[in-house]
């Protein structure tokens, strides 16, 4: 999972006001032409608003203009935000297209769909009145960030922490007064959340801030976090006896919501029902290829037990980081040998233990691509509890076997999330620069955590660790996983399928173990269109193919891939239109 080094977990970008020329690698056919300041206004205007309305996520993009804040959940601020949105939408669609560049107008409809999927998240599905997770984001989120983003010195951090902080009592009202009757799951997991930001307030503060320690600002900033977790604890008991026992309301969005998250935060404008016959033909297909890499390693053996058997093959516990940094170095110079892409000299992916307060399987934290200056990236990894049972520590390192390190290193740093990041420097604007989302908000994936997911099958298609059939056993669980993600958002939404049904596809189809499969299905509940892994890595084959065949003898990869990362994240259909302008053909096929 990426992390723009935004505030928490997994994900997010940045941005400055530096706008690097790189027509070359956008092609001729896009226009060099400075961005006209009218468009260029409604963008900053828009992200000015966005920062305000969603400090906590704004961070993680590099928008620091009010860290110091919380977001507001008020049905007043909401409806606010809904007019908001609506005017901007005006003004874009009011632009006259003949003075804008190509790319302008590719940024025009990316920023419209955007805007879509936020009035469908806040005017429709209304999830501000039934997920508690949204309100523990906003807190924890914000917070975290402040306390792992090295972007200002401590003190200063501390200090917007303790405004921060301040905005608790409200933010807590406007949960208590905006949630009714949530789904009993969202209710579950919003309540460990927010007992999880309790938690992140006392000693993981201390720890993040520990150079501070036994300052007259450390006092303070403990007092104002006490405080909050006062708030959050009467809070949590509140909802733990009033709201949670008779939590009973239906996650299910329906098909037609579904679809609109799909043209709107993917302008993928293809019926469910042709994703979802896609996706059940790709299963089989992987399905195939996973048996016959298996029949490569062990003929004759059973495909499950061959894979159960790599996944015993692993680090030992407090050498994991040691060998995922061995492993990113060596696709670091598999990505050179094979001139798959430039690696800028000077800058080497940093594999470090996870932080005694961030705790996750693996994360890569990379500097937003508009934080000026760049901060530090890192890829955290999580090794195994030494407090835990030895099984438990034996079913977590599992996940650290060998061929599946190399896959998620592939997609989480070389190359993929973090080489992307680097390019996305000189990415032209801004737009295209940042993440707009944060689950269960609109999030545009197709060309983030698509390239991500192709990132892995590219290795394997050009023989990593020569073509070992363990390290293609890997990408192909990891494929396997992404197609039911697709299933498993249409059809438990448009009523098809039970939570156990779309765990049954993890956990039969998928090779995913059960508890595993468990939460896989579960997330499907709150990101429905957690398919955007699958759809992007399959429009940038499909781009792939189509863009080499219209230059033939001079279509490059390394190219392809330079041009791809350099247009930054978007959506697979903006990707198309840079690269093949004019382009009508269907984005996902």
């Amino acid at each position: 999972m990426m992390t723009y080094f935004r505030s928490p977990s997994p994900r997010r970008r940045a941005f400055s006001a530096v706008a690097l020329l790189i027509a070359a690698a956008i092609g001729s056919s896009c226009s060099p032409a400075r961005p006209t300041a009218t468009f260029a206004t409604l963008v900053d205007q828009y992200l000015d608003d966005f920062a305000r309305r969603h400090p906590s996520i704004a961070a993680g993009n590099g928008l620091h203009g009010h860290d110091d804040a919380l977001d507001e959940f008020s049905a007043a601020a909401i409806a606010r935000e809904i007019d908001e949105l609506k005017a901007t939408r005006e003004s874009l669609t009011a632009l006259d297209s003949a003075g804008m560049t190509a790319e302008e107008r590719v940024d025009r409809r990316i920023l419209l769909g955007v805007i879509d999927g936020w009035l469908l998240e806040q005017e429709t599905l209304a999830n501000w009145r039934r997920n508690p997770m949204l309100y523990a984001s906003a807190l924890t989120d914000g917070v975290h960030n402040l306390m792992t983003m090295e972007n200002a010195p401590a003190p200063v951090r501390m200090r917007r922490v303790m405004s921060k902080l301040s905005g608790v009592p409200a933010l807590l009202q406007a949960a208590r007064t905006n949630i009714v009757n949530p789904p009993r799951l969202f209710a579950e997991r919003g309540l460990g959340m927010m007992k999880n930001a309790s938690s992140m307030l006392g000693a993981d503060l201390d720890l993040a801030f520990a150079g501070e320690r036994g300052t007259p600002l450390m006092d303070s900033l403990r007092t104002s976090a006490d405080a909050a977790r006062r708030e959050i604890d009467a809070y949590t008991t509140w909802f733990e006896q009033t709201v949670l026992p008779t939590a009973s309301g239906d996650w299910r969005v329906g098909a037609d919501a579904v679809a609109r998250r799909y043209r709107s935060e993917e302008l993928i404008d293809v019926p469910l029902a042709e994703l979802a016959a896609l996706g059940e033909r790709e299963l089989r297909n992987y399905q195939q290829q996973f048996r016959e890499a298996a029949e490569r390693l062990a003929p004759g053996k059973d495909p499950v037990e061959t894979w159960l058997t790599v996944r015993r093959t692993h680090p030992k516990r407090g050498e994991v980081v040691a060998a995922t940094q061995a492993i990113v170095d060596s696709l670091t110079q598999f990505v050179r040998e094979k001139d798959l892409g430039v690696v800028p000299d000077g800058e080497r992916v940093v594999v470090a233990p996870a932080q005694p307060f961030a705790l996750g399987f693996a994360s890569m934290h990379a500097s937003p691509p508009l934080e000026d200056p760049p901060v530090k990236s890192f890829f955290y990894i999580t090794d195994a509890d030494s407090t835990q049972p030895a099984d438990a520590q034996e079913a977590w390192l599992e996940r650290y076997n060998y061929a599946s390190l190399a896959v998620t290193s592939a997609h989480e740093a070389m190359p993929g999330h973090w080489l992307h990041a680097v390019h996305m420097r000189e990415t032209r604007g801004k737009l295209r620069r940042i993440w707009i989302g944060l689950n269960p908000f609109p999030q545009p994936s197709s060309g983030q955590d698509g390239w991500a997911h192709y990132a892995e099958q590219l290795i394997i298609e050009e023989g990593y660790k020569g073509g070992d059939p363990r390290y293609a056993l890997a990408q192909l669980s990891d494929a396997l996983t992404r197609v039911c993600r697709l299933l498993s958002g249409i059809r438990l939404h448009s009523g098809e399928w039970t939570l156990e049904r779309a765990q049954q596809c993890f956990e039969r189809d998928a090779y995913v173990a059960a508890p595993a499969a468990k939460r896989e299905a579960e997330r499907g509940t709150y990101d429905p269109t957690y398919g955007g892994y699958f759809l992007g890595k399959r429009g940038m084959l499909t781009l792939r193919r189509d863009l080499q065949a219209k230059e033939s003898a001079a279509f490059s990869l390394k190219a392809f891939h330079e041009r791809v990362m350099k247009n930054g994240i978007a959506p697979i259909w903006a990707h198309r239109q840079l690269l093949l302008p004019g382009d009508t053909s269907r984005v996902i096929q």
